[in-house]
């Protein structure tokens, strides 16, 4: 399996992206789940910010090097069935192991 980038929301539900789109990511997503507009009221936050304060983690590799899980909440139990499955797919066991219960 392949390195994927995108975001991950609560429900387990992942948008895949290309390498720097998470931002572009962010902002389309907000719309479909309806959070564009009170996103698009404040100025305070960008939209990968405001999407991670409603529970969507973001896989990225800023560096090219190195695969991050950010999050800003804490995970849910379809992220962590997710990234276990994640992990073990790419063949990081030991790091899949960290979202078992």
């Amino acid at each position: 399996m392949e390195e994927r980038l995108g975001w991950l929301s609560p429900l387990g539900d992942f948008y895949e992206t290309d390498w720097g789109k998470h931002g572009e990511e962010a902002e389309s997503i907000l719309q479909e789940i309806g959070l564009y507009s009170s996103f698009s009221g404040q100025t305070v936050l960008g939209a990968g910010d405001y999407l991670s304060g409603r529970g969507y983690l973001l896989l990225h590799n800023p560096s090219k090097k190195q695969l991050m899980v950010t999050h800003l909440c804490p995970l849910s139990q379809k992220q962590k069935e997710f990234l276990y499955g994640y992990f073990y797919d790419l063949g990081r066991k030991t790091e899949a192991e960290k979202y078992l219960n």
